[in-house]
């Protein structure tokens, strides 16, 4: 049977697998929305890029929200699509090499991890577009840019589609310039970019203020990350702590900040502390050992972490964006200690559930605090987990986004 319903054609530069990192989960957030409002959300990726070096990649569940599916450079095997280009195997075998020779001792500059280029910023190829010529539908009612740099893709939208940006971030305005290989984009080059839709769709209001100041002919939408929140708070394990990273530089360098300031610290009030860090953000820590911390990789369910857990950190230094990390882990009712940065944007909302702390000597104070008080965990997590109820609801944050889209049939 033929489907008649709406299309949204969302073109991504970004390696989505699944909800296994924020950027990923934001997206398929709205994804799921837009199906609900009773759209096929189809997906479709230009460039080969995405790979990394995995020739490889297997698709997580929550995937099939889209309809379809389609990567330039890669064939569809059931819940896997295979690379064909050559290039992409090369770097993955060098890349298991140098990993291997590190993890045996080895060291000089072969051995050094040579990460491919971060494929969400990569410049567009005339292959590129040619893919999107080709498989943006010509009837699809709005073309979906996830990030600014795939506004290009708005040149094959059909007459009278919508065009809108998922936002993400304000990347002009990001910290840690020189460190974070997103950063790379001024004030105007942003303007120009957003410019070229009809609506962003901003993760925060600070965003959505500087969309509406800044590039006012360009609608913007509020579209916070939505919370699943759990039925009561999780005081968790007296010794654990979490922290939940992609490999992007401001969780690696946040991570860093911390093991270097707060965790000797930390050790030195309760040596039985543990460190839990899952997500890929482990690949930049390889060959380097810190105290009862251990780095567990990608992980596919993380609600026994969450649940384990008695202190839920997120110590970042620089970025900008809604730090969805922030929202899950209130969503699981969870004692968190948090950075001015991580909360950035919501410091109103969500500043009275989470405890804030910035110099290590603070951080440290805090987190022992709650290690030894399960009640103070306890209230803690709930008040964060009311936050997240009243504010991050799924029918709460991305009403807006409903209501804009039905107006484009």
């Amino acid at each position: 049977m033929a489907d008649d319903r709406p299309v949204v054609a969302l073109v991504s530069k970004q390696r989505v697998v699944g909800a296994n990192n924020g950027s990923s989960a934001y997206l398929l957030a709205i994804a799921q929305s837009l199906r609900s409002a009773g759209f096929q959300v189809e997906l479709i990726q230009p460039s080969p890029a995405i790979a990394g070096r995995t020739p490889f990649i297997r698709l997580r569940p929550e995937m099939q929200v889209f309809s379809r599916h389609v990567i330039r450079g890669a064939r569809r095997v059931g819940s896997m699509f295979l690379f064909t280009d050559l290039s992409i195997l090369r770097d993955a075998a060098l890349g298991i090499t140098a990993r291997l020779a590190r993890r045996a001792g080895f060291s000089g500059e072969w051995t050094r991890d040579r990460p491919r280029p971060y494929a969400v910023a990569t410049g567009w190829t005339h292959e590129d577009l040619a893919f999107c010529e080709r498989e943006i539908p010509r009837d699809c009612k709005l073309v979906l840019a996830d990030y600014m740099f795939c506004a290009p893709a708005f040149a094959f939208a059909p007459h009278g589609a919508g065009r809108g940006i998922v936002m993400h971030d304000l990347f002009h305005a990001r910290e840690g310039k020189g460190k974070d290989s997103v950063a790379l984009v001024t004030k105007t080059e942003e303007i120009e970019a957003l410019a070229k839709a009809d609506t962003v769709l901003a993760i925060q209001a600070t965003e959505q203020t500087f969309v509406r100041d800044e590039v006012p002919e360009t609608g913007a939408l509020l579209v916070p990350m939505p919370a699943d929140p759990v039925d009561e708070p999780q005081p968790g394990l007296s010794d654990q702590l979490l922290f939940i990273g992609s490999n992007t530089a401001p969780n690696v360098e946040g991570l860093a900040d911390f093991l270097e300031g707060a965790w000797p610290l930390v050790l030195e009030g309760n040596p039985d502390a543990r460190l839990k860090v899952a997500g890929s953000m482990a690949q930049a820590f390889i060959g380097k050992q810190f105290a009862n911390v251990e780095f567990l990789g990608l992980v596919d369910d993380l609600d026994t972490l969450y649940r384990e857990a008695a202190v839920v950190i997120s110590p970042l230094t620089f970025g900008s964006g809604l730090k969805i990390k922030l929202i899950e882990g209130m969503a699981k009712g969870k004692a968190m200690v948090v950075s001015s940065v991580t909360l950035q944007g919501v410091e109103d909302v969500c500043g009275p559930g989470v405890v804030r702390a910035d110099e290590a000597a603070e951080v440290a104070r805090s987190i022992l605090d709650l290690l030894q008080n399960e009640q103070s965990r306890f209230d803690l997590g709930r008040r964060a987990l009311s936050i997240a109820r009243s504010e991050f609801s799924a029918e709460a944050v991305h009403a807006e986004l409903r209501t804009w889209v039905k107006s484009l049939i």
